[in-house]
Parts: structure tokens; sequence; C-alpha cells
């Protein structure tokens, strides 16, 4: 007969074990979000591979690369500039109508767009 091997688990979305619940090295799972824990020897939980092990900061960290595409779907690229401060830049898309593709020119300089027509304008030094 097979012996079946059960870890500490919980089905509560986003729930994370308490340093309280777990020894040093043992296992235990979030069956709902697909993600184990551990406890280390400094007395710190830590997630062990799972879905949401790796982020973003992570991948930069790195120099990653993709060849894929990245899609964002209701989400906006929010760009925070030098100084972490009240004022970003964000790049929206509204629901559209239709596809549409915009290109950046092969060229240094300044991309401008104008309502529904997209015109670039090029700009040379400072």
């Amino acid at each position: 007969m097979a012996t079946v091997i059960k870890l500490k688990r919980s089905e509560t979305p986003s729930s994370v074990p308490s340093t309280g619940s777990l020894e040093p090295g043992e296992l235990c799972i979030n069956v709902t979000d697909g993600k184990f824990y551990t406890k280390t020897t400094g007395n710190v939980i830590k997630e062990v591979g799972g879905a949401g092990s790796v982020t973003l900061q992570a991948v930069t960290d790195n120099e990653s690369e993709t060849d894929n595409d990245i899609k964002l779907n209701g989400s906006d690229l929010i760009f925070e500039g030098t100084t972490a401060d009240a004022y970003e830049t964000t790049l929206r898309a509204t629901d559209p109508k239709r596809d549409a593709l915009v290109m950046i020119p092969n060229a240094s300089g300044l991309l401008a767009i104008d309502g529904d027509a997209l015109a670039y304008s090029i700009v040379f030094g400072g």
C-alpha cells in the first residue's frame, strides 16, 4: 500500500503561514494559490516556487529579455521618471473599436499623438 504524505495546507486565497506554524525547513502549501512556503532558520517565511514567485523586479534585475508580446488587459503603463514624486506619465489604451498599430519611428526625437490622427515630429537638439 502506498504511503500518503500530506503537507500543512490552506485553501484560503493569499493566505501565508505564520512563523509560529512552521519549523525551519518544513513545507506547507496554499492549494488555492498553488504556492509552497517554508521557514528559514532565521525565522523568515519564504515562498518556494509557485505561481507568484517571479516578480517583474526580479526579471529586470537579471536583465532578462523576451521575444514574446506583452499583453496588458485594462492596465496602464506608468512612468515615474527619475524623481519619485506625485507626477507620472501614464500610457493607457481606451477600449478599442478596431485593431490599431502605433509604430514608433526609427529616429531620435519627440513623438506626439494628436487626437485620432497620429502625427510625429522629430526634434533634434536639446
